[in-house]
């Protein structure tokens, strides 16, 4: 079994890359709710992620 940093660092990643549609990103996000909320990362990586998260979508949408 992965580690659920791995899983994140995955989707995160794939989410950067252009051709990833940006309404994954609400999958990327739900993923990591559901994470904190059974435990699986900490509230402080929650918010860690979750400003990875927002750095790259609004990377995406200057692109755009």
């Amino acid at each position: 079994m992965r580690s659920p940093h791995v899983l994140i660092d995955e989707e995160l990643d794939a989410l950067a890359d252009p051709a990833t549609p940006i309404v994954c990103s609400a999958l990327v996000q739900r993923t990591l709710t559901e994470m904190m909320s059974d435990q699986r990362i900490t509230i402080e990586e929650f918010n860690h992620y979750c400003g990875r998260l927002n750095k790259i979508v609004d990377g995406r949408k200057e692109v755009a």
